[in-house]
């Protein structure tokens, strides 16, 4: 397994001085790398994750973040970064977020409600930006310690192709979607309508969404309903689903929807 070394570059007497403080498994770079690359359009935010993410005394948390959490009514938000290992999200209010104070309250307290998490809010216009961040990582550390008995350690996801999960799975439609998707479009989504003949429609009875290569929602499907010549499906999201979290290799192709092998 390749490793990536990380430095901490110091200029000493114009010389720089390399330092390794940690070392770390290339899948565990790559997933750092996607999840700041997530904030680029955000630079405060940019900032305060980078921080938390390039500290080697967090170098085991698993950081998700614009982490999709399923508020009331079947809608959903966005944490700006959840550790789902001490459950905690953290939200970055940059200086617009003063006008929102009202809508700000009800996200967190739907988050809070769903999750029964930590929540903690770093706000720009309040200033001493730095000072929050060390407060931040106190307490990052101090739920550390509190879950220590019970950690779930960070491992790397696990691989699967298209092909196998077409084999292994059962009355079962894969549905693939990609990029950022608003919270409120994420439903819409998942559920989608599609061309589905209705000799297949009769026997599936789940759906696997694949958001960005990665298996990210599991549905039972309950009813269909119409659009036209298309059809969507409702269902309830099974959260627990073992192929939750699993990276999917194979799936370049353009199709959006794929069946089970037992639908052919």
């Amino acid at each position: 397994m390749k490793n990536y070394n990380y430095y901490l570059n110091l200029d000493n007497l114009n010389n720089t001085i390399r330092v390794k403080y940690y070392n770390m498994e290339n899948w565990k770079y790559e997933h750092l790398v996607k999840q700041i690359h997530r904030t680029k359009y955000k630079r405060h935010e940019s900032f305060i994750i980078g921080s938390l993410l390039h500290d080697s005394n967090l170098k085991d948390l698993l950081p998700l973040t614009q982490h999709y959490v399923k508020r009331i009514d079947n809608k959903y938000a966005l944490i700006d970064l959840f550790y789902p290992q001490i459950n905690l999200a953290i939200e970055i209010d940059e200086p617009h977020h003063e006008n929102i104070r009202g809508s700000d309250t009800l996200r967190q307290m739907d988050i809070e409600q769903s999750l029964i998490c930590d929540f903690v809010r770093i706000s720009i216009l309040n200033g001493n930006v730095i000072d929050q961040i060390r407060n931040l990582k106190l307490k990052i550390n101090s739920l550390i310690e509190r879950n220590k008995n019970h950690w779930k350690e960070w491992k790397e996801p696990q691989l699967m192709s298209l092909n196998e999960m077409k084999l292994n799975c059962q009355h079962t439609m894969f549905v693939k979607i990609k990029g950022f998707i608003k919270p409120e479009e994420l439903m819409q989504r998942q559920t989608g309508y599609w061309f589905i003949a209705n000799n297949k429609r009769v026997k599936i009875k789940q759906a696997v969404v694949v958001h960005d290569s990665v298996i990210a929602r599991v549905f039972s499907i309950q009813s269909w309903v119409s659009a036209g010549k298309k059809v969507g499906y409702i269902g309830s999201e099974v959260s627990q689903h073992q192929l939750l979290g699993h990276i999917v290799t194979d799936w370049n192709y353009q199709q959006t929807v794929v069946y089970s092998n037992d639908l052919y």
